[in-house]
Formats: structure tokens, sequence, C-alpha cells
């Protein structure tokens, strides 16, 4: 499993995560329980510290990175769908962010914000709690409805049985 210690910074990882050996995880990260790092997924944490959440789904090929001196945080309990990439930001719990999505630096995306798939949010932009955003670049489409949650509740819920069902049972064949 690529995992890396960089520049004396070690990743920590729970055992209660699922790490894809075909994942790579370089320096001060931190991912907690119940999360899923998929295949191809980078966290690149040689400049700065990534934080992740529990139950946080990082998804297939998506890219997190950090500028020196500054961090991401992603909250517990957050999408991250597939090819997205992000830049120093804070995600706080139950965000999604949609497929070929890109965060730019200083975003900040409070509780329960959608970023939809394609979406370029740009840097330094705050969204507010319970909010959609979608285009290039990004703007608040509207509020996410209650089906919108419960979907982005299911999935959440989706995932976290996933990395433990890897944990147990995923095995190479040779």
């Amino acid at each position: 499993m690529p995992i890396y210690e960089f520049n004396g910074k070690k990743p920590v990882i729970s055992p209660e995560a699922f790490v894809h050996p075909e994942a790579v995880i370089i320096g001060d990260a931190e991912i907690g329980g119940d999360c899923l790092i998929a295949p191809g997924a980078v966290i690149r944490a040689d400049f700065g510290p990534v934080t992740v959440g529990e139950g946080t789904s990082i998804q297939d090929n998506a890219v997190i990175h950090v500028s020196p001196g500054d961090k991401v945080v992603i909250g517990k309990n957050v999408i991250i769908a597939h090819n997205a990439s992000l830049h120093d930001v804070t995600l706080r719990e139950r965000c999604v962010v949609g497929m070929g999505s890109v965060l730019l630096q200083g975003v900040v995306c409070e509780e329960g914000v959608i970023v939809a798939a394609g979406s370029v949010v740009p840097q330094g932009m705050q969204i507010p709690a319970g909010k959609l955003v979608a285009g290039n670049p990004a703007k608040i489409v509207k509020d996410v409805t209650p089906e919108m949650a419960a979907y982005v509740t299911e999935g959440i819920e989706e995932y976290k049985i996933l990395a433990r069902l890897y944990r147990q049972s995923m095995k190479g064949i040779p």
C-alpha cells in the first residue's frame, strides 16, 4: 500500500478505515474511522496537514493537496466523488463534492453543502450551510432540498458499509 512518511511526518490511519492498495497517502495526513479511500485517490499532505473525518468517502482518482503553510480539513460524513480535485479547502460535515469538481484554494463549504458534478469553485468562495452550488465558476443555485439531504445520508451510510466490506473481504487475485 503506497503510504509514505515525508519530511518526518507519517500518515495516521484509523484501523477502521479502508485505504485501497492503489490509493496514495503521503505525509501529515490523518484518516478517521469508517473512511473509504478508493483506488487512485491521492492525499498529498507534503506541504501541510490533511485531516479526513470519520465516515468520509474519497472516491477513485480524487486528488487532495495542500500549499505550503496551509491545510485541508474535511469533516465527518463527507462524500468526495470520482476525479474531484481539492486544494487548501475546508469542508464541514455532510458535504458532497460531485464528480470532476475542482475546489480551489481557500474554499469553505459549511455543513450540508452540495457541489454539483463538474463545478469549478473559485478561490476563497465561502458557501453557506445547506446550499447547492454549480457551474464554472460555481454559483449558489438553491437550497439543498430535504430529498437531496436524504439522498446524501443514504450515500454516506452506503459508503460506510462498503468500507467495512472492503476491510473484511477484499483479497487480491494472483
